[in-house]
């Protein structure tokens, strides 16, 4: 199993093609958090002018309160799950010529001022997935989410090697290509663990930044994440990923698929 693991100094570094600094684009997946989505585009437009809102199947109307502020909107007819959000997003903004992605959340979590700490380092490792460590120190931090992270970097560095503050954060930055070069199987929640794992195993570095983290209080939170059916996907996903890092075989960089495109 040893065999397949990667530390940070064994990764492979992989530098893009495309000259000049980074094109990034702030991507909010959105789906039914309409008391907050305005406001978390507005403090994002602050710090950053591009900016992209995924409604993947929101019934609530969230996405008619963003009128009169300038941004890209993608919609989905129905509710496919965030990690089809987030691919979503990097095809259209691929198309549109930006290199890199930031993901922030549309339920207020997250503090859009925090987006200054990805920009530089996106700057010094552009071909890096960044991932934001929350500050779990305040107050309303659910339990579950302290346990969640745990488990998650606990498995993240079982399955690659490599240690991650905070493996559940949906606070990151990727580099827009990396979707073109991984297979991806999962769709909804679990799709985050399984983008820094098999990014990991093509020689990707993870890295971090600390960020901040609100959490309202129990009785104003809202969360679509389903216990049973998110924690059963994250459980089966860890099962395929364990089994994969224990066959005794390389896994593909992405150097590789870089060269084949040229």
């Amino acid at each position: 199993m040893s065999t397949q693991f990667l530390s940070e100094a064994q990764a492979t570094p992989v530098r893009h093609a495309e000259a000049g600094p980074p094109q990034i684009i702030v991507v909010i997946p959105v789906y039914n958090h309409s008391n907050t989505l305005r406001d978390v585009v507005t403090r994002s437009l602050k710090v950053h002018d591009r900016i992209m809102v995924v409604d993947d199947g929101s019934s609530d109307g969230g996405v008619d309160t963003l009128e009169g502020l300038d941004v890209d909107i993608v919609r989905h007819s129905k509710n496919l799950g965030k990690g089809v959000a987030i691919l979503s997003a990097a095809k259209k903004a691929l198309r549109s010529g930006m290199t890199h992605m930031v993901t922030v959340d549309a339920d207020g979590q997250h503090d859009p001022n925090d987006l200054r700490h990805f920009i530089p380092e996106l700057e010094a490792h552009p071909d890096a997935i960044i991932v934001g460590k929350r500050d779990f120190k305040g107050a309303y931090v659910p339990a579950s989410s302290r346990v969640g992270r745990a488990i998650s970097n606990f498995w993240l560095r079982v399955e690659t090697g490599r240690p991650l503050g905070d493996a559940q954060s949906g606070f990151r930055a990727y580099p827009i290509d990396l979707f073109e070069q991984l297979k991806l199987r999962e769709r909804r929640y679990s799709f985050e663990i399984e983008i820094l794992v098999r990014a990991a195993w093509a020689g990707i570095e993870l890295r971090e930044v600390d960020i901040s983290i609100y959490y309202p209080s129990p009785a104003e939170r809202v969360s679509h994440f389903r216990l049973f059916q998110d924690n059963l996907r994250l459980s089966l996903l860890n099962a395929r990923l364990m089994m994969r890092a224990m066959i005794p075989l390389p896994h593909r960089k992405i150097g590789d698929f870089r060269c084949e495109k040229r």
